[in-house]
């Protein structure tokens, strides 16, 4: 039974048909695998604070989030999108159990600064306690997974879903790691490359094949197969069957990161 920690985010969600489609595919691939969805959410938040007249800003691709903003994101998050999910799931005949990084204690996050910049309330992850998710596998459950955490002093924090389910691989040493982006992999000279070695990375970005965002997605692809994911897959969404397609060998759409013991 293969572990895949799956990240969704709020561009896929919003796409038309897709949770219904994501259904059926976390459907096809439950005989032989453990499937832990992580979702962010952002353009739902965006749509709720412009409803607020809430200003906001980003800082190297982080949301400045302050006390009144991490109130909106947990409501949008861990509420609306979450359960959305859950009831798409539902909807397909699988057993989905929604909650957040805050329940039973399963992210412990710590206050986030970049470059030295306090970006108010957003979090990077300190300790996972996958309790909660390894009681979902015993009770044949989907787990659901909202990224918003708490600290040890209680604060609540907007913690980037991509770094949250990369913890989370990494934390249950999962078989697969899938990023399902708004681009179709990784591109190469505007193709995209079927599969990157970790040792190769660090030669594509010095080389200017990588750039922009892309950088520290591979950059913590890398880490996680270094901490024990098997593979880390980048890829965008290509129907019912993409899970399917990315587990076997050879069919995936995207582009694997991995290392010589685990060959694509």
């Amino acid at each position: 039974m293969g572990t895949i920690v799956i990240k969704i985010g709020g561009s896929t969600v919003d796409a038309a048909g897709l949770l219904r489609e994501l259904g059926e595919s976390i459907s096809a691939v439950l005989e032989n695998n453990f499937p832990v969805i992580v979702h962010g959410g952002g353009k739902d938040i965006a749509r709720q604070l412009d409803l607020l007249n809430k200003e906001f800003t980003f800082v190297e691709g982080m949301r400045v989030t302050d006390a009144q903003m991490v109130n909106v994101v947990q409501m949008v998050l861990s509420g609306d999108v979450n359960k959305r999910i859950v009831n798409a799931l539902l909807m397909e005949n699988v057993n989905a159990f929604g909650f957040s990084g805050v329940d039973a204690g399963l992210f412990t996050a710590s206050k986030m600064f970049v470059k030295g910049q306090d970006i108010g309330f957003v979090g990077q992850i300190d300790t996972v306690n996958s309790g909660i998710v390894d009681f979902c596998n015993k009770s044949k459950l989907v787990p659901v997974i909202s990224p918003v955490s708490r600290g040890v002093d209680g604060a609540v924090y907007n913690v980037n879903a991509d770094l949250a389910a990369g913890e989370l691989a990494m934390a249950m040493k999962a078989d697969d790691l899938i990023f399902i982006s708004d681009v179709p992999g990784v591109l190469i000279d505007d193709k995209v490359r079927r599969s990157i070695k970790i040792n190769e990375i660090e030669e594509l970005i010095s080389a200017g094949h990588v750039t922009g965002g892309m950088i520290p997605k591979l950059r913590s692809a890398a880490d996680a197969v270094k901490r024990g994911v098997k593979r880390v897959h980048i890829c965008g969404w290509n129907g019912s069957g993409t899970l399917h397609n990315e587990l076997v060998g050879g069919e995936s759409a995207g582009t694997i990161i991995h290392d010589e013991r685990n060959p694509v």
